[in-house]
């Protein structure tokens, strides 16, 4: 199987070579429903003590890295304390230890509660400690060439040998190209179609395409601490004049659905908020007016304005400056001009993480409410130095939250801060299409609407009879 990943060469973290190859070489620890609920994968069991900062992880047997070490207490505890903390894996920083104990058990013991640990679990990639690449994984990395890599069949893996005996990731430098090698049979699978040639690539009978909804959300982040976007009435005001539904429909082709706040809309923990912003410009111009801030002439444009403010955009990818666009067509017919500033993703970090920004629109992980703390909640060093603090009491009771019934209310009142007080204004949730050589059968036993990927190891070429795979 040869997967092509057609993508400029810095796109954000999330996507790329980067994940696929870290989907395919190795397991989590846990594995997260769709609906963000626990179940098992590497760890079979877990049960917090009655304080909450302690958790023990029953392991799984028969678990092998691929240079054929078995995964015990000891190495799985070694494995954990060398997680990246740096990204998805957050939460780790609040356990003091991980130690082995007994034949098949790691105990973490917290710093203090923090109930996304156990749910992060299932994020976190098991990795032999001082050796990334060694995972537990269906594949095995054989061979890395900058973003392309070849990866082989691990045949001790524990749930069976995986039908395909190697996958080779191969990058290319636009869709068009990947697109075109699907076509002359170069690839058997287009990591991801872009949403200009969704229609066009489903209309084509040597491919099959498989749609999934994308748990990231794409927000118009407001600073805090700009002269008028402080101001809580203009952001409520940006959030009537904004057209969700037009926003996926012209921003991104159809390939998303509105979005009303932060958190995965499939979330167990998710009701839909008792108050969201509907469209309502006429609304919007009345809120302006009222807080000081009526139409002027203006000596750099044609019509009349209220007040500029800059947007940063992540600029290597076109679905965010198409939909940032939208936006702004969108806020300009109340009055608002809204001026775009494409960057790369590098220096866009370094002005977010330093304040230096007034807006800015990129996307942002929704599924784990560990990443929606981590976003939201004000501290030093944030991903986002916005200056918002309206959330922190209610992101603090969500972080400690140890029942169901304590986080949907957390959830629930937390949607009704960031409308009351908006952060940003919440545009979309996405969705992603894969493309796949109809010469392959494409293995799915996960629940409906998930990534095909996550079973790619029970892929067979479409002739070959399955073999029976161990569980």
């Amino acid at each position: 199987m040869r997967i092509g990943i057609g993508a400029p060469p810095q796109g954000t973290p999330n996507t790329g070579s980067r994940g696929l190859i870290g989907l395919l070489k190795s397991d989590t620890w846990l594995s997260i429903k769709l609906d963000g609920r626990v179940a098992e994968r590497i760890a079979t069991e877990w049960k917090w003590d009655e304080s909450g900062t302690v958790l023990r992880l029953k392991l799984r047997p028969n678990v092998f890295f691929h240079d054929g070490t078995p995964l015990t207490p000891q190495t799985g505890a070694e494995a954990l304390r060398a997680a990246d903390t740096s990204n998805d894996n957050i939460s780790l920083t609040s356990v003091a230890s991980f130690q082995p104990e007994g034949s098949d058990t790691i105990v973490l013991r917290l710093k203090e509660r923090n109930g996304f640990v156990l749910a992060d679990l299932g994020g976190v990639p098991v990795t032999m400690s001082g050796k990334p690449d060694v995972g537990v994984g269906p594949y095995q990395l054989v061979k890395r060439n900058g973003r392309d890599a070849t990866l082989a069949a691990f045949p001790r893996y524990y749930r069976g040998r995986p039908s395909l005996a190697a996958v080779d990731v191969v990058n290319y430098p636009t869709q068009r190209n990947a697109w075109s090698a699907l076509m002359r049979g170069d690839i058997d699978m287009l990591y991801e179609v872009s949403r200009d040639s969704a229609e066009f690539v489903q209309a084509e009978t040597t491919v099959r395409t498989y749609s999934f909804a994308r748990a990231y959300y794409i927000p118009l982040v407001f600073n805090a601490r700009h002269a008028i976007l402080r101001n809580v009435e203009v952001r409520r005001a940006i959030n009537e004049a904004l057209d969700r539904a037009a926003l996926v429909r012209d921003g991104l082709r159809g390939q998303g659905a509105p979005a009303d706040g932060p958190v995965w809309p499939q979330h167990w923990a998710y009701t839909p908020p008792a108050r969201s912003f509907v469209y309502d410009p006429a609304a919007a111009r009345v809120r302006l007016d009222k807080a000081g801030y009526p139409l002027k002439p203006s000596p750099e444009r044609r019509v009349p304005i209220r007040f500029s403010f800059k947007c940063v955009v992540f600029g290597s990818d076109s679905r965010f400056e198409r939909l940032a666009v939208v936006a702004q067509k969108q806020l300009a017919d109340i009055g608002i001009d809204m001026q775009l500033e494409p960057l790369p993703l590098e220096p866009m970090m370094t002005r977010l993480q330093a304040g230096d920004f007034e807006a800015f629109l990129i996307e942002m992980s929704g599924r784990s409410l560990s990443r929606v703390y981590d976003f939201w909640r004000y501290r030093e060093n944030m991903m986002s130095n916005s200056g918002y603090r309206a959330a922190d009491a209610v992101l603090d009771r969500l972080k400690a939250a140890q029942t169901e019934d304590e986080t949907r209310t957390a959830v629930a009142e937390l949607l009704s801060v960031m409308h009351d007080d908006p952060p940003a204004a919440f545009l979309a949730w996405q969705r992603t299409t894969r493309a796949v050589s109809a010469k392959f059968d494409v293995t799915s036993e996960s629940e409906p609407d998930r990534d095909i990927l996550s079973n790619l190891w029970m892929w067979r070429p479409a002739a070959q009879p399955r073999t029976q795979a161990a569980r």
